[in-house]
């Protein structure tokens, strides 16, 4: 499993270096993610059906990381959610395609679709 703690080794790093609160990804640059012990990764590629927009997740070093692809158009969005305890919102980063801008809004409360 050494890549996988050299994987999360890397996201901790990126979440370090640059945590998000609504910032623009470009094309092919990662940015950091930070939901609570949650750390990952999001970047997107451009194809010819969309946007790929690729985020990958872990909880912790030795964690086998989980990665969310989706392809948005103009007006998409995509929520990747962590949950919580009982009781508490989901913790949530938006991922949006605005034109040809695509924007990352992280820490938001998913309480308005998961309670």
């Amino acid at each position: 499993m050494r890549v996988t703690a050299t994987l999360v080794s890397a996201l901790a790093g990126l979440c370090v270096a640059g945590s998000v609160q609504a910032s623009e990804l470009t094309p092919l640059a990662g940015l950091g993610l930070k939901l609570g012990d949650v750390l990952g990764t999001a970047y997107y590629t451009v194809e010819k059906d969309g946007y790929q927009v690729v985020a990958t997740i872990a909880t912790r070093e030795g964690a086998t990381p989980v990665r969310f692809i989706a392809t948005l158009l103009s007006g998409q969005k995509v929520h990747v959610s962590v949950p919580r305890a009982a009781g508490q919102s989901a913790l949530i980063v938006e991922i949006e395609r605005i034109e040809d801008r695509v924007f990352v809004n992280e820490g938001q409360r998913l309480s308005r679709i998961v309670d």
